[in-house]
């Protein structure tokens, strides 16, 4: 059991190494939300959300004004357990997933530490000592994306996904193609518009995503296309996966009760925090549907740290997890999270075992 004391917003700006092209945006730089909450004992847990307009509605400036806002809620409320953070964090605010996840992961940190327990055995257990890595291909010519995918596969990689939806129909099917026959048959391929196509273009190229070797689509629609979701699922002959669209349990049932999507892409910042997405995990298993966990492009190893816990606890992870704190170019943790052997693995310290280099969070802010 613990109290709130304090919950400082922190919001910062952090360079990419390079730009991550998708369909909806190209992103230069990680505009996120850090809270730091101390309790009155002096324990300190750290969360992070980063900022999605296109994806949950949420800009940094609004997540700031959201976290205030439940810290006005929050600051002195009495923390016993699991179940009162989530029914706390909920209660905090209508909407606003983003600045829930942050404020919850924090909270989760703390409990963690109290309770000596690695925040995936606060979760549930570990079902898995590591977790495959999804590494985007993206930007750049062929060439270099060969390149990369072959570097990548070098370093233990065992799961690529290929950026598509700005370059037009076949150019992306040949891309595809491409990297396919460059790492061979035995790593897991996907292709992701982020809702980028236009219903004709998706339903053209998943009737061909076979034959290019790939082994699911993610959301070729926009993701409020339910009917081009369940077309696009029709015509393909590989599953689809759905991301944007998954936004809550009710969508997930959604997908599934109208056969829209075979698994999909979760995240902390669509669902509200870590306790959802593990609701939203053990759904997908009963369902029958495939699971990716995610972070949004991109975060630092405090969210990341949060994924690693989550990829070890969640009852399965089929589709691979993306850590994209590796695509930022500094960090805030002293011991930054990184796939190795193409896998990531979770601190075994208590909460999300991370220490936060405060001096350079300082010169990040915005």
């Amino acid at each position: 059991m613990f109290r709130i004391a304090q919950i400082d917003i922190l919001p910062i700006a952090v360079p990419l190494k390079k730009p991550v092209i998708m369909a909806a945006a190209s992103v230069h730089e990680a505009e996120n939300l850090v809270v730091r909450i101390a309790d009155r004992d002096g324990t300190v847990g750290w969360g992070e959300a980063a900022s999605a307009p296109m994806m949950n509605g949420e800009t940094l400036a609004g997540m700031v004004a959201a976290a205030a806002h439940m810290a006005g809620r929050l600051t002195d409320a009495e923390i016993p357990d699991l179940a009162a953070i989530a029914a706390l964090v909920d209660a905090a605010i209508v909407g606003n997933p983003g600045a829930k996840s942050a404020v919850e992961m924090a909270l989760l940190d703390i409990l963690g530490q109290r309770t000596d327990q690695p925040l995936h055995v606060l979760l549930n257990r570990a079902e898995r000592p590591r977790a495959p890595v999804l590494s985007f291909i993206s930007g750049g010519t062929e060439a270099e994306e060969l390149a990369h995918a072959r570097a990548m596969v070098d370093t233990g990689h065992v799961a690529l996904k290929v950026k598509i939806g700005l370059l037009g129909v076949e150019r992306d099917l040949a891309r595809c193609a491409a990297v396919r026959a460059e790492v061979g048959p035995d790593i897991r391929l996907s292709a992701d518009a982020n809702g980028g196509y236009s219903r004709a273009d998706a339903l053209a190229f998943v009737a061909r995503a076979a034959e290019t070797g790939l082994d699911f689509v993610e959301q070729p629609v926009a993701p409020g296309d339910m009917d081009g979701m369940r077309a696009c699922a029709e015509a393909s002959g590989v599953p689809i996966a759905a991301d944007e669209g998954l936004k809550s349990i009710d969508s997930i049932r959604r997908h599934h009760e109208l056969g829209a999507a075979a698994g999909g892409s979760i995240k902390t910042i669509k669902l509200g925090g870590c306790l959802p997405v593990m609701e939203a995990g053990r759904l997908m298993q009963n369902l029958g549907m495939q699971v990716n966990l995610a972070g949004k492009t991109a975060e630092t190893s405090i969210a990341s740290a949060a994924i690693a816990h989550l990829a070890i606890a969640l009852p399965q992870v089929n589709w691979d997890v993306s850590v994209t704190s590796t695509y930022l170019a500094t960090d805030v943790v002293h011991d930054p999270i990184a796939p190795r052997d193409g896998h990531v693995t979770a601190p075994e310290r208590p909460g999300l075992g991370i220490e936060v280099d405060e001096a350079l969070l300082s010169k990040l802010r915005v």
